[in-house]
């Protein structure tokens, strides 16, 4: 299970998921700092069927922690050569055009 919102923003459906147990964690890097933010990414939780559906349905994708960036690299949502990784939690984003 990972924590998402779903919501809209100026017509294109945003979908934002992370794994459960990095919600609320402040991430450092070089070039500032990541907040995994419980008013972004914690919703509500979604289990992995549901999350496959608003993924397909989104526009925009952000998505962070190890457990749901692997998930949907492996249901093609993401290139593994595009993942970042901040503090050794990988972050992925994808825009649809």
């Amino acid at each position: 299970m990972f924590y998402h919102s779903f919501f809209e923003d100026e017509g294109e459906k945003v979908l934002a998921v992370c794994d459960k147990k990095i919600l609320g964690e402040v991430l450092e890097h070089e070039e500032g700092t990541f907040r995994v933010s419980e008013d972004f990414y914690g919703g509500e939780e979604i289990g992995k069927e549901e999350l496959l559906d608003k993924a397909g349905r989104s526009s925009v994708l952000n998505a962070v922690g190890n457990d749901v960036v692997e998930f949907l690299t492996k249901n093609n949502f993401f290139d593994e050569d595009k993942v970042i990784e901040v503090e050794g939690v990988k972050h992925a984003q994808m825009l649809r055009l």
